[in-house]
């Protein structure tokens, strides 16, 4: 069995940060928008460019460069995503690449991919099968379907209660070890089973409780 190169999985902060796609077309537009959600410095560099980078590049989400890839594209870049559809040309890039880069003609080149992602709300679910598209499509799916909105729902509430906790005298351990007690697998089986106030009104109790404990407790 072949194993996946790309085994180390991340989440990055790219707010800010130069990121760069090599070539102009629909790939681009794909790889540009998750880009862009992120916040990135985006430019995009292409003898020409889609209608819908073009757009992006008037309402000032990315900048666009229309020209051929140059040697010193990519410097103080953080990310780089090969894009063009010359695979001799993604190759250069990859080769050249100071930072993470992404080839989407042959990802092995690349020092990262980038897996299928499902997002609910501040959820966010990221899935990879080594090179089985078919299969990551319908795991997505799945995900999508078994985790739904009340998952979406239950973690906002959660971030709420996470935040009022913060403001407790307490130490960082005492507040971890609270919510591994309290969040257990039959909290999730009521989200499950589709009763989101059940598990809202379990997690309520619990945090009052707690609060109570911490106000009494001697410091």
């Amino acid at each position: 069995m072949q194993q996946n190169s790309f085994a180390y999985p991340a989440m990055l902060d790219l707010k800010n940060k130069k990121c760069v796609i090599i070539g102009g077309g629909k790939v681009a537009v794909r790889k540009a928008l998750p880009l862009i959600e992120a916040g990135a410095d985006l430019t995009v560099i292409a003898p020409a460019v889609d209608p819908q980078l073009a757009t992006l590049a008037k309402t000032g989400l990315l900048q666009v460069k229309l020209r051929a890839y140059a040697d010193d594209d990519l410097s103080d870049a953080f990310v780089t995503v090969a894009a063009t559809d010359d695979f001799a040309v993604n190759r250069k890039i990859a080769a050249a690449a100071p930072c993470l880069c992404n080839v989407v003609t042959e990802p092995a080149l690349g020092n990262f991919s980038v897996p299928s992602t499902v997002k609910n709300g501040t959820l966010t679910f990221t899935l990879s099968t080594g090179g089985m598209p078919a299969l990551t499509r319908v795991l997505a799916q799945d995900l999508k379907k078994y985790y739904g909105p009340d998952f979406a729902e239950f973690n906002e509430f959660l971030q709420q209660l996470r935040q009022e906790l913060q403001t407790l005298e307490i130490t960082p351990e005492k507040r971890t070890a609270f919510w591994r007690q309290t969040l257990t697998q039959s909290v999730i089986d009521l989200l499950h089973a589709g009763q989101l106030d059940q598990a809202k009104e379990s997690i309520t109790d619990a945090v009052n409780r707690f609060r109570l404990e911490s106000q009494n407790s001697p410091r």
